[in-house]
């Protein structure tokens, strides 16, 4: 008998009061954006290291300090490539779910001293707007990403 006035108290305890203030309602908030960590490479050019949606390496070599939105930008990757099936694909992706392809390229590039593993392109975008932008590189099963911030023309 105690052990059941001792359950039927427990369980008052866990029944919600009926409350009938207005709860406020949780918002979402917008994670803030996190570009690709972006190192000097032994040519003294910035670079990145992508981030992997599938096994291999993906980098980017940077001929630009800081990406501003309407400019064209050089960009040259290597990217390993994985299992059969060829071919090079890039796009970039803004933040609000626009897509570009590059202005110009991909252009294979037979070699350079830019020492980093897999086969080399060289592309250009100019990125409409300012924000945070997705790049995706695809080649064979392979697929990495890098993370920009597009600043504003001044």
């Amino acid at each position: 008998m105690t052990i059941s006035f001792l359950l039927m108290a427990c369980a008052s305890t866990l029944i919600p009061a009926t409350n009938t203030s207005p709860e406020a309602t949780p918002t979402a908030t917008q994670p803030a954006c996190q570009p690709s960590k972006t190192q000097i490479s032994k040519n003294e050019f910035p670079e990145i290291q992508g981030t992997m949606k599938s096994d291999g390496e993906l980098w980017a070599l940077l001929f630009f300090d800081s990406a501003t939105a309407n400019q064209d930008l050089k960009f040259v990757w290597r990217i390993t490539t994985i299992g059969t099936g060829q071919g090079f694909h890039i796009e970039a992706k803004s933040e609000n779910g626009k897509i570009i392809l590059p202005i110009w390229g991909p252009e294979f590039h037979g070699g350079s001293n830019w020492n980093r593993p897999g086969e080399e392109w060289g592309t250009g975008f100019n990125f409409p707007q300012p924000g945070c932008w997705t790049i995706t590189v695809t080649s064979g099963a392979t697929i990495g990403e890098i993370y920009i911030v597009v600043s504003a023309h001044t």
